[in-house]
């Protein structure tokens, strides 16, 4: 991995000389646009918020934001794919985006200012000095995001409801590390230790100062794990006696990370791995015999395919074991004609000691393997941006390669383009379809005009881009496209998967195979005429937001532009199973799990989501 970092840097240093292809440090979008606010001022809390010691958190029990129970605000990302050799699985990510995923529009390359919070709720702290009370967290300095620079720094501050917010810890950036440090902040001083503690963390970052606009976007990430407070600890206390997961499963498909069911299911057999991979640590100084267990579940009928519920081995103390575990008899079907959805869920058992209960949720991994209308490299999260870029590089291309499973029509393109500030990357391009010439993008089969980036308002939601005529693809084909000025486009770039020898650029008439470890979160869409899905342009126009996604009973629905709105909710045959009219939420409680398309009429306008009901 350091030899990565060492390209990236070389390849901003020689960026204003040549024409080439550049990774971009980024963060994906953080959900729920304009729903949520950061907190930057300690505020009043209901006294049935205030927490008991001990106070533990390692993430690992929350999805994108952090758990509200513990914390009051919404700015850090939680994710498993930001940090570089966790602790456990789950990070907290303090980054240069807000809560809705824009650039923080103060910032700026000249002075590091202030830019996420992660606020604790309050807690009882009233104890004596004697009781040894201490705050410990770790911290890791990039991870596979940006490296801080020396100017940008992460804070710890603690206030009291009789105190102001004021800084106790600070570290500062400038090396990229591949490990976590760990910090023990003592809390002995008699103003602190009440009823009403508060703590947070706050970094402060500094934006590329790079001429190019579409460059101005997320930087100087610092990843956080197991922040815990409690008594009778000592600066000595630097063991964690915990088993963890530290990465999810991954694609149990060869390949490919999703493709579509009706290409997949003819050939399941042969396109299905033999077997499933378990990674965990062991933070502690005793050896563990660990009892790993998995199951597959059926989304769409509701059942268990497969399962395996005792395998067991030792891991030593301070070690990470990969375990490839032999499922050849496995194979995945279900009685869905065009979509398909499995749900993998993975355990770790070691024993049921008290003191390791806080730290229960990082002994389960959950993964969901799709198979819908589209094929994907990518795992739908984007770590960094991807793009060509340089003077000379309008008309440059990027193309992609894809081998479908079976001839079929395609459709169109789902594409993930990153936030940068202004949005500067909205530019147009030609959308472009080519075919293949010996292992190189060959012949144009369609140009399509008119077709610029569009920011998705969820978290790496996907932009569909409908192709103006279908095509029917027998053989390996290319999708991606032409710019039409010299700035990048910015597009989603995940480093946890590799597609890298089927990306291809061309800045100077030739095609050139990209030297980049990753996948661009670009998704060919294939099958049948889709339900009606609202163009990019429109995206841009009306601004909706529906969350949670998978949603158990109620989802909410928040539109910046209108108020009540008419919605239908179509199951995947097209079928109309409920309908109304409301002003925030739609309830899917009298449906059965699987997936929906959620139709929206906003004064007129027509807006269709996938919904999946998970219960």
């Amino acid at each position: 991995m350091k030899s990565f970092f060492i390209i990236v840097l070389f390849v901003f240093g020689t960026l204003l000389i040549n024409a080439q292809e550049v990774l971009i440090d980024i963060i994906p979008s953080k959900l729920l646009g304009g729903k949520y606010l950061m907190s930057n001022n300690l505020k009043s809390t209901n006294e049935a918020d205030t927490l008991s010691l001990p106070f533990f958190d390692d993430f690992a029990n929350a999805k994108v934001y952090p758990f509200s129970g513990y914390w009051t605000d919404k700015a850090a990302f939680i994710n498993n794919s930001y940090a570089y050799n966790p602790l456990s699985i789950g990070v907290a990510s303090l980054d240069a985006l807000d809560s809705v995923g824009a650039v923080y529009t103060h910032l700026s390359w000249q002075v590091s200012s202030v830019a996420d919070y992660l606020t604790s709720k309050p807690i009882d702290l009233n104890y004596a000095a004697s009781d040894s009370v201490y705050l410990s967290f770790y911290y890791q300095c990039g991870g596979y995001g940006d490296i801080p620079e020396e100017n940008d720094s992460l804070v710890v501050e603690f206030a009291t409801p009789d105190s102001s917010w004021h800084s106790v810890w600070r570290t500062t950036g400038g090396i990229q590390t591949d490990t976590f440090f760990r910090a023990m902040i003592p809390i002995k001083e008699p103003y602190l230790l009440k009823k009403g503690f508060r703590f947070r963390f706050k970094n402060y970052v500094s934006i590329s100062s790079n001429y190019e606009m579409a460059y101005k976007s997320n930087a100087d990430i610092w990843n956080i794990d197991y922040v815990f407070i409690d008594t009778a600890r000592n600066i000595n206390d630097t063991i964690v006696e915990d088993v963890a997961f530290i990465s999810n499963f991954k694609s149990l498909i060869k390949d490919y990370e999703s493709v579509p069911w009706e290409h997949f299911k003819p050939f399941a057999e042969a396109n299905t791995l033999d077997s499933i991979s378990f990674i965990y640590k062991n933070n502690g100084t005793n050896v563990q015999n660990i009892n790993r267990q998995f199951i597959v579940y059926n989304m769409f009928q509701e059942d268990t395919t497969f399962s395996n519920l005792n395998d067991n081995e030792n891991i030593e103390p301070f070690s990470t074991l990969e375990y490839n575990k032999i499922i050849s008899n496995f194979e995945f079907d279900t009685i869905g004609q065009d979509s398909a959805r499995f749900f993998i869920k993975g355990f770790i058992e070691t024993d049921t000691t008290l003191a390791r209960r806080p730290r229960r949720w990082n002994d389960t991994i959950e993964y969901y393997q799709d198979f819908f209308n589209y094929y994907s490299y990518d795992d739908g999260s984007s770590e960094l941006g991807y793009g060509i870029n340089g003077q000379g590089t309008s008309g440059g291309s990027l193309a992609y390669g894809f081998n479908p499973l079976k001839a079929d029509t395609l459709r169109g393109v789902n594409i993930f383009f990153n936030q940068v500030m202004d949005g500067h990357n909205i530019n147009y391009f030609y959308l472009t379809v080519w075919e293949d010439n010996d292992g190189i993008p060959g012949d144009t089969l369609i140009q399509q005009i008119g077709v610029r980036p569009v920011y998705s308002d969820s978290i790496n939601e996907f932009c569909y881009y409908k192709l103006d005529r279908p095509l029917y693809i027998e053989n390996r084909f290319y999708i991606g496209w032409i710019k039409t000025t010299d700035d990048m486009l910015n597009v989603g770039y995940d480093v946890n998967r590799n597609a890298g020898e089927n990306v291809f650029y061309n800045t100077e008439g030739y095609w050139m195979q990209s030297m980049y470890y990753g996948a661009p979160m670009i998704r060919p869409v294939f099958g049948k005429a889709e339900l009606a899905i609202s163009s990019p342009e429109y995206f841009a126009e009306t601004s909706i937001n529906l969350y949670p996604n998978p949603v158990s009973d109620i989802l909410y629905v928040n539109t910046i532009s209108f108020n009540e709105f008419e919605f239908d909710i179509l199951d995947l045959n097209g079928r109309i199973v409920s309908s109304g009219r409301s002003s925030e939420t739609i309830s899917f409680s009298d449906l059965q799990q699987g997936m929906y398309f959620v139709r929206i009429n906003l004064n007129n306008n027509i807006i269709t989501r996938k919904v999946i009901v998970n219960r």
